[in-house]
């Protein structure tokens, strides 16, 4: 009588566990690249979010313009009811006493990022991180710059974006602009951007 075979030899565990690491280490990476791509949109959307706040804002208080701009922060915007949070005080993220709004990306507290408001012409424009004083030009560059994910960016090597990603489109003066990218020219870093209606348009730091 042929006795079955029972258990598995060294050989044949240590072959199942090496492909088991080979599957780890191939998907662990890929999966947490995946959950920073998604955690990235979801800052984009709730930046777009803040900013249209603080464009509301700005609209129902025009007594806070000086010299056609201001600064207000996140957490303004959250106390004047013009944000909703995402999280109560005591959550160990949030000390603020009216909540706060989270970062996905690091799980900190967006409360105390600052938002420029400018007053133009044709409308009221918020800038994520803006500085008072700051030229259009500079800010808008600095913001597609962020935006992008630009470092260094020479004459020989722009910052170009492609395709039809939402990351390369911007709300910027009451017009939705798809970016086209940010190059270097004469010492210049230049944005391109183009509407829908393939109308262009470029601005620039100074040198």
């Amino acid at each position: 009588m042929r006795i079955g075979r029972k258990g598995f030899t060294l050989t044949e565990v240590l072959t199942v566990i090496i492909l088991i690491s080979l599957v780890v280490a191939i998907a662990v990476p890929s999966v947490i690249s995946i959950n920073k791509r998604i955690n990235k949109r979801l800052l984009e959307g709730k930046k777009e979010i803040i900013l249209a706040a603080a464009e509301l804002y700005g609209k129902d208080n025009n007594q806070r313009f000086m010299d056609n701009e201001f600064i207000i922060t996140v957490g303004e915007l959250i106390e004047e009811g013009y944000l909703d949070v995402d999280t109560e005080k005591n959550n160990s993220n949030c000390s603020d006493d009216y909540g706060c709004v989270i970062n996905p990306v690091d799980k900190t507290s967006l409360n105390n990022v600052n938002i420029l408001v400018k007053q133009n012409v044709f409308s009221v424009v918020a800038v994520w991180d803006g500085v008072l004083g700051s030229t259009s030009s500079e800010v808008l560059v600095e913001l597609v710059k962020d935006n992008l994910d630009c470092d260094v960016i020479t004459e020989a090597n722009p910052c170009l974006y492609t395709g039809d990603d939402v990351d390369n489109y911007l709300w910027y003066s009451g017009i939705m602009w798809r970016v086209m990218g940010v190059y270097k020219i004469d010492n210049k870093e230049v944005v391109k951007m183009i509407t829908d209606d393939n109308v262009s348009f470029e601005v620039e730091t100074s040198s």
